[in-house]
């Protein structure tokens, strides 16, 4: 059972790790405008918009636009991490 939980665990760790990287990659694609527009950029871009327009809303929208930094990478990443470490202590709490 422990080797079951584990293997989970790795799991959703690799993926999660997975995601944030592509996250980072296409942040640094964002900056040069032939690399956003390349078939990685626009794989990248359906991957990650979708989780990231959940930030681009409200506040942060008004605070993009008044001073041209998009924060809603940095809170995607951060919330990401946040429910990577619940999940494991809420994984952690079911199995032992």
């Amino acid at each position: 059972m422990w080797q079951a939980f584990f293997y989970i665990l790795n799991a959703l760790e690799q993926l999660i790790g997975l995601y944030s990287l592509i996250m980072v990659f296409d942040a640094i694609m964002s900056w040069i405008p032939f690399l956003r527009d390349s078939a990685v950029g626009r794989l990248f871009d359906k991957l990650i918009d979708p989780y990231l327009r959940i930030f681009r809303k409200g506040p942060i929208q008004r605070f993009s636009y008044s001073t041209g930094l998009d924060l809603s990478f940095l809170i995607g990443l951060l919330l990401l991490y946040f429910a990577q470490d619940l999940l494991k202590s809420i994984l952690f709490r079911l199995f032992s």
